[in-house]
């Protein structure tokens, strides 16, 4: 029979560790859409690192101590190696809104329904901010501003047109499954999921949902009238 697991505090990230690799390793096999035009706040980034030892020798450490927490992800396949790997998986996050995911893990034949990699660049960083080196490095204002500079450039693509993309589009074939947020299938996951919750967070979970209904309602009637402008602005509203 199959199992589900609860999300980490936050509902940000897929409680299965499993969920996120496979995210990532997936997200790997489509940067080079991106590839040949990086975004200037990533650039800028890059260059602030590079010209600081301090910096270098931290973003450098903290995925080698990422490492030796845990070499290898739940499904043996190495998530994000270095730096240099994180900005490439970052720069095509520029231009990706969040999914709706359903995963099935191969070891344990658990089904994780309806996931939320809510805020991406967290999966990324799930072990290297984690540790001593990233904890430091994270902490550095100059490392804040700019990370500031890229989520405010991430927020344009958030406000755009293309944005919409991730309400109707379904990608049955890549692994997690991607299913639009406004398809049957996610529909019924979020309400089996908030059928599920345990009697501490059932009122939380309930509200959230009845909060998520009205805007998927919202929603639907907006694309059937053609005037939803971006993701954004119905993310907002919930």
């Amino acid at each position: 029979m199959n199992q589900t697991y609860p999300l980490i505090k936050g509902n940000w990230l897929p409680k299965n560790k499993a969920h996120i690799a496979a995210w990532i390793k997936d997200l790997k096999t489509r940067t080079h859409l991106t590839s040949n035009s990086i975004a200037q706040p990533i650039i800028d980034f890059k260059e602030l690192v590079e010209n600081d030892p301090t910096l270098l020798r931290l973003s450098q450490d903290m995925f080698s101590e990422a490492k030796s927490h845990k070499e290898l992800t739940p499904l043996e396949t190495p998530e994000v190696n270095d730096f240099d790997e994180f900005l490439v998986l970052l720069n095509h996050i520029m231009t990706q809104a969040p999914e709706c995911t359903e995963f099935l893990d191969p070891k344990t034949g658990a089904l994780e329904p309806c996931g939320l990699i809510g805020f991406p660049i967290n999966a990324l960083l799930d072990w290297p901010m984690a540790t001593d080196s990233g904890y430091a490095f994270f902490a550095n204002e100059l490392v804040n501003q700019q990370f500031k500079k890229i989520l405010t450039y991430w927020s344009l693509y958030l406000s755009s047109p293309a944005s919409r993309s991730v309400l109707i589009e379904n990608h049955p074939d890549r692994t997690p499954k991607v299913f639009g947020w406004l398809s049957d299938n996610a529909q019924k996951e979020m309400v089996t999921v908030a059928c599920q919750a345990e009697a501490s967070d059932s009122e939380i979970i309930i509200s959230r949902l009845s909060i998520s209904l009205t805007v998927i309602q919202q929603i639907n009637t907006m694309v059937l009238n053609h005037g939803m402008t971006s993701l954004r602005v119905h993310l907002k509203m919930a």
